[in-house]
């Protein structure tokens, strides 16, 4: 079987959990005679009210998908199905948007013009999951079918706004004549998209800009030696200059050279960590890579590899907040290098906790660069970057965590 082309997994999946969410508000027991019969049933058993409500499934997140990415230009406005009370009859609006880039978008399209989704029903059938089983999400659920009023839910994924301020991909806010409900942030990442901070740039003050904030010093031999091994490089503005391919730019042996000097930086820092891990600043960077200090929810699949291929089967969540940065601060870590061809990479590891939490990477690239008047034509510049990436381990220091299976 030929394998699938998907052109962003990210993006994918902040469409498609947006849409199980809002199947996950707009379900209920559907009809009002069906749930006259339920009420009838109730009464007779001499109970109150329903207590639990019906799962979303893969048809329900599906035809969310299909109304979405057939004519309505990623925008629906409809009524959800009754509120789940006895006394009265009441309906919530449901308004939903979703932005992606154009190559995914076209992909869905696509799916919609054919009413097929079942390329991605690894995606559907995780997120439906997630969304059934996701505690803060279901509260929310809960709060506005059961509360007897006409409440305004708004579903936002727009992955082509700028999160300078909130770290959110999929924001649900609601307006009610209830009790206040705040909005529900959720930042999605797949298998591979494990990145949630990074600094760009080859410059010393790119190092001093990443550890420097978490309170790390760099040593001066440290500062010194890679300085000293910069110095022709950097005197030529190396980082500034364009070739006309990228095989130019690895010709010229710089980037070798370049990524060893980083590697002992990388070494120093590691050494330093153990000497005294800067924890509050540390744990404080890492909140604010993930949320931007506001409470956000994590929510990331699960992929297992099949026949060569990554299917998603199942997630897990992770809140971003107050009680999570205590958690982290009552923790004990170390750090350790492990260098490769390609990369330096320090591995965060907490006391406690079984499998390593965060790591920073050192990554090489030799990006493309944007037409100019004075370079009209393609041409490509040394750009590394520093990547801060969490690992498994970030989701077991929270006993609040939920797995679930698609």
């Amino acid at each position: 079987m030929a394998k699938r082309k998907l052109p962003n997994r990210g993006y994918i999946f902040e469409a498609v959990w947006a849409a199980a969410v809002a199947a996950r508000f707009y379900k209920r027991f559907g009809k009002v005679q069906r749930w006259q019969r339920m009420k009838q049933t109730y009464v007779a058993k001499g109970l109150a009210k329903v207590g639990k409500l019906p799962p979303v499934n893969y048809n329900d997140v599906a035809n969310v998908l299909q109304q979405l990415f057939s004519q309505s230009g990623g925008k629906i406005s409809t009524q959800t199905q009754n509120d789940v009370r006895f006394d009265v009859n009441v309906q919530d609006y449901l308004n939903i948007q979703v932005g992606v880039p154009a190559a995914v978008n076209t992909l869905l399209r696509g799916y919609a013009s054919k009413n097929n989704f079942t390329e991605i029903r690894d995606f559907i059938r995780s997120s439906a999951s997630l969304a059934n089983n996701h505690s803060r999400l279901n509260q929310q659920v809960r709060t506005v079918a059961f509360n007897g009023y006409t409440d305004t839910i708004t579903v936002t994924a727009d992955g082509l706004l700028d999160q300078k301020d909130v770290k959110a991909d999929v924001t649900v806010t609601i307006s009610t004549q209830g009790k206040d409900i705040r909005p529900f942030a959720v930042s999605c990442k797949v298998p591979g998209g494990e990145q949630f901070a990074q600094v760009s740039g080859g410059q010393w003050e790119k190092f001093e800009e990443l550890f420097g904030t978490i309170g790390v010093n760099i040593p001066l031999n440290v500062r010194k030696e890679w300085q000293e091994s910069m110095q022709e490089y950097l005197a030529e503005d190396i980082f500034a200059k364009k070739y006309s391919t990228r095989q130019a730019i690895e010709e010229t042996n710089i980037p070798a050279n370049v990524k060893n000097a980083a590697k002992k930086v990388y070494r120093g820092v590691a050494n330093s960590m153990n000497s005294n891990f800067p924890t509050a600043r540390f744990v404080q960077y890492v909140i604010n890579g993930f949320s931007n200090g506001v409470d956000t929810e994590l929510v990331k699949l699960i992929g297992q590899t099949r026949g060569g291929e990554m299917y998603m089967v199942g997630g897990k969540t992770l809140k971003i907040d107050d009680t999570f940065r205590q958690l982290m601060m009552n923790l004990d870590y170390s750090a350790e290098y492990k260098g490769t061809d390609k990369s330096a990479i320090i591995v965060i590891k907490a006391k406690g906790v079984s499998d390593p939490i965060l790591q920073f990477r050192y990554k090489w690239e030799n990006k493309s660069n944007k037409p100019t008047a004075d370079t009209p034509g393609k041409t490509y510049s040394m750009y590394p970057r520093h990547y801060l990436e969490a690992l498994g381990g970030i989701f077991d220091i929270d006993p609040r965590t939920q797995k679930v299976s698609a």
